[in-house]
């Protein structure tokens, strides 16, 4: 019917080749617009059918996580939190500058408080040298809660002459080596629910609060 209203006023001014033309011509145009219309509506129903679909992968992220760190449990037997300075100095050109403590003050203080033990626990040779050091898994607390910023970590890797008694030592001595840390710690053996505490701040669609960057 669109074809016939689109043409049927010109079939006296043309010939009849000129006229059959113009509908193979028409015929061809509307199949192109309907054929694109088509892969378009193709596109947005894909579209939707991902974002219905992957909807539930986003919402079990934090669960995921949870199960795959309770996984790691028995390769990190210790549990270590960490009180922060909530406050940073920083002296610039114009003078004593202070800020809140920020994200990207508490993952410095957590990479240098890192390097530090690491060396009380293998030396400074073999820490820095040759890569000698504890596995960590770190995680941020208070981002998203009215608590202050604090550290809790999981910590795995320990030689054998390195008892818990022994590694709440060398916690102390790396700690007094980093400014932000304040005085208050914690060193225990990680149990069963640990790695699921430590995790209850992540979000449903993240775990920002996990230094992944920080080992």
């Amino acid at each position: 019917m669109w074809l016939v209203e689109h043409t049927r006023y010109d079939k006296e001014l043309v010939t009849d080749d000129q006229f059959l033309e113009r509908i193979r011509k028409t015929t061809i145009s509307h199949a192109f617009h309907i054929h694109t219309l088509n892969n378009c509506m193709e596109t947005l129903h894909e579209i939707r059918r991902r974002l219905v679909s992957e909807e539930p992968a986003h919402a079990t992220l934090k669960a995921a996580t949870r199960t795959w760190l309770a996984g790691l449990a028995r390769d990190y037997p210790l549990a270590l939190t960490l009180t922060l300075r909530q406050s940073v100095r920083v002296m610039t050109p114009r003078g004593l500058h202070i800020h809140a403590l920020r994200r990207e003050d508490v993952e410095r203080t957590a990479q240098r408080f890192i390097k530090k033990l690491n060396r009380e626990v293998y030396g400074r040779r073999a820490a820095d040298k040759h890569g000698k050091g504890l596995r960590y898994i770190v995680v941020m607390e208070g981002e998203r809660s009215s608590k202050n910023l604090h550290l809790h970590v999981a910590v795995g890797g320990m030689p054998a002459h390195c008892n818990v008694k022994r590694f709440e030592a060398l916690v102390q001595e790396a700690k007094a080596q980093v400014p932000q840390l304040h005085e208050q710690y914690w060193v225990d053996i990680a149990d069963s629910g640990w790695m699921e505490y430590i995790c209850k701040e992540l979000g449903a669609r993240d775990t920002d609060n996990v230094l992944w960057n920080v080992h």
